[in-house]
């Protein structure tokens, strides 16, 4: 069985493994558009992966977590508050029963550890590889590599990327919905030790999520930062100083961490809410962004897509043991109905924290703001939703024998 994985980010990387454990005889190769980046960024120009349990769960079973773990930040706790109101909360580890909710590891390390498992299973590199398009017409799929000869394959798995370029290409319906926020990322250090805590601080413009970061720095803290507002306030961010955007993001954020003192390289995107209206065809399945955006308040992107490719490997495992092919539309419907659920309560959870704490008047915002300040004392409410963000409540083995 010939595979082709179209995009090596860590989303491609992670289903080329998922399906080559599951199916150790298929000939596997990921194309990737770009040279891969080698080396390490500065620490104040990294991007980082929030992994809850449920991808610690994963990796540690591809025998590659304890490398990553050392590498990275342990969630011990989370701090939710509400900015200008009275309501905050903390859920803690001790609430799902685990040393940690998560752990925060920059994307140099999860992409180099992916990279080399990936080529340790025998999976092949192509990089840059340029795809134009992919032709579903004839008994197989037909990647097109413009004037190249067309690759064929028994399966092509999409992964290129948010707004899929193969996905317009193929004519794809998509479902899309503008958030009305910009949202920015960078790195930057408070003064004082970690805690291990990684804040969420919702104001009237948007959400801000800070997570915690190895610290590089003796007697500062570093942290990974999301933040989301109107996309006309965001602009004015992105083209100020260093100094400037510290002091607006201390105003945001108060000083519960302590002093703003360095900010890394920034970068920001518009956020739309993107979702197909099919994620699979005839030897054809569309993963990660190209399938489904969230919003990045929750981190929950690449952990959703681990759990897909799980699901994948898994439903064309089963196939292939009932000696039906794994490429059919059949059994790649199986593999659209295992993971529907999880899709859509991951996403209706990621767009609900990212609006709950939007100014709606004082008689909508007291209530909220009062089950914010009590949730420390609603212990099973507080222990339901701390389950909920691990991903663990998402059994993998669900539906694909059916």
């Amino acid at each position: 069985m010939r595979i082709e994985i179209v995009g090596g980010g860590m989303v491609g990387l992670a289903f080329a493994i998922a399906l080559k454990r599951s199916l150790p005889d298929a000939a596997v190769r990921v194309l990737e558009a770009r040279v891969l980046p080698s080396g390490a960024p500065s620490p104040l120009d990294s991007r980082a992966t929030a992994l809850n349990l449920a991808s610690r769960d994963i990796l540690a079973s591809w025998g590659i977590w304890s490398q990553i773990e050392v590498l990275g930040a342990a969630i011990k706790a989370i701090h939710v508050s509400s900015r200008g109101r009275f309501g905050s909360a903390v859920i803690e580890a001790n609430d799902v029963g685990e040393p940690a909710l998560g752990y925060v590891v920059e994307n140099h390390h999860v992409g180099s550890m992916l990279l080399k498992l990936a080529a340790d299973y025998g999976v092949l590199l192509e990089a840059p590889a340029g795809v134009t398009g992919v032709d579903v017409s004839g008994p197989n799929p037909q990647i097109l590599r413009g004037t190249a000869a067309p690759i064929s394959a028994d399966l092509v798995v999409i992964a290129d990327g948010a707004d899929s370029p193969l996905c317009h290409q193929m004519g794809v319906d998509m479902a899309r919905r503008d958030v009305g926020q910009r949202a920015v990322a960078a790195n930057v250090r408070f003064e004082g030790l970690s805690l291990g805590t990684a804040w969420e601080r919702f104001t009237d413009h948007g959400p801000i999520a800070l997570l915690p970061l190895p610290d590089d720095v003796a007697g500062k803290q570093r942290y990974n930062l999301i933040w989301s507002m109107h996309p006309d306030e965001s602009r004015v961010l992105e083209d100020a100083n260093d100094a400037e955007f510290l002091q607006g993001l201390q105003r945001a954020v108060g000083w519960r961490l302590g002093r703003l003192t360095d900010v890394g390289r920034r970068t920001a995107w518009d956020l739309s809410r993107i979702a197909v209206r099919e994620q699979v065809r005839a030897g054809v399945v569309i993963v990660g962004n190209a399938a489904h955006t969230l919003h990045p308040v929750a981190g929950q992107g690449f952990n959703l897509s681990l759990r897909d490719a799980s699901r994948l490997a898994q439903t064309l495992a089963a196939s292939h043991a009932r000696s039906e092919h794994p490429s059919s539309l059949r059994v790649l419907r199986r593999y659209e109905s295992a993971v529907a659920r999880d899709q859509q309560e991951t996403t209706q959870a990621t767009d609900f924290l990212a609006t709950l704490f939007r100014s709606r008047g004082v008689f909508l915002d007291l209530p909220r703001d009062a089950a914010l300040a009590g949730l420390d004392l609603l212990v099973p409410l507080r222990k339901s939703i701390a389950r909920r963000g691990t991903g663990k409540g998402m059994e993998l083995v669900h539906e694909v024998g059916r």
